[in-house]
């Protein structure tokens, strides 16, 4: 048996996450191997045998993953699908979510110059301030608060000025609270809340100034959690949601993969040990 970790360069996070789960695989007797799909040779790729783990840690590296992956490879998918698409699109789990019933801020999934549209979408959505944000966008970045009908006809001109990048048009809820989940299997294993930066209304731009605070939440909103990730096809994933000043929770988006390695302190607990014995233990179930 043998781990075998994806990565597309070493954007931030991405090397601890890599020595976290070396370091469990060490404690666990598994050989890891890391693999960086920038500088990997795709001649001499190699062969995983029936048992061995594969785990790509960061956004990026879908093209490398589909050539590796098989059908006897242990994952964190539920089913292991035949080719790996664009993993830094949350916005098709947020689409299965929608149909599906869980709760989420209102969304408008394709949006077009269009005026008259356009003044349905901002009905629909309960009127300015509304959320544009960038397919694919990460971190925050992409994310743009419209407060008038003016700022948004300006920037949407603009936005499909040359088409090249996709939005979606969202609710906004103010003074928000984040939440964010780890779910592993069926269950939620770690879970915090942090505080939205009152500077800015994106929650994660610069991702060393977020305060997690250790928080159990209700037994509801875990299940929802895992429903959430399950839908998405993994048993692993990071799951946000935002708690309006009511107490009302929005399932804002999951994340897979995620950053775990801020939750390990704050919540007392191993997370990728964790990872690495439900991978452990499910390889020796498909033996």
């Amino acid at each position: 048996m043998k781990f075998y970790c994806l990565h597309e360069g070493y954007y931030q996070g991405i090397q601890e996450r890599i020595d976290l789960l070396n370091n469990a695989c060490k404690l666990s007797g598994i050989k890891f191997n890391s693999i960086d799909s920038l500088t990997c040779d795709y001649s001499s790729l190699p062969r995983l045998n029936r048992g061995d783990i594969l785990y790509n840690v960061g956004r990026g590296s879908e093209t490398l993953e589909s050539l590796l992956i098989n059908k006897s490879t242990t994952t964190f998918y539920i089913e292991n699908p035949k080719y790996i698409s664009y993993n830094s699109d949350t916005i098709k789990y947020s689409m299965v979510h929608e149909k599906n019933g869980l709760p989420a801020p209102k969304t408008i999934f394709s949006i077009s110059p269009d005026r008259r549209n356009l003044e349905k979408y901002i009905k629909y959505l309960g009127g300015f301030p509304i959320i544009l944000k960038s397919i694919g966008s990460t971190r925050g970045i992409g994310t743009i608060k419209i407060e008038s009908w003016q700022s948004l006809i300006s920037i949407i001109d603009y936005l499909f000025s040359d088409r090249q990048t996709s939005f979606i048009m969202r609710e906004f809820i103010p003074n928000a609270k984040g939440c964010r989940m780890i779910v592993l299997g069926d269950k939620v294993i770690a879970s915090a809340e942090f505080k939205m930066n009152k500077n800015d209304f994106r929650n994660a731009v610069i991702e060393s100034e977020v305060e997690y605070y250790n928080r159990k939440y209700t037994k509801n909103l875990e299940e929802i959690a895992v429903k959430a990730s399950h839908l998405a096809n993994t048993s692993f994933s990071g799951v946000d949601f935002l708690e309006d000043e009511l107490g009302n929770f929005y399932l804002l988006e999951i994340n897979f993969p995620c950053g775990f390695q801020n939750l390990i302190q704050t919540c007392c607990i191993d997370i990728p040990d964790e990872m690495v014995k439900f991978l452990i233990k499910k390889s020796e179930n498909d033996l």
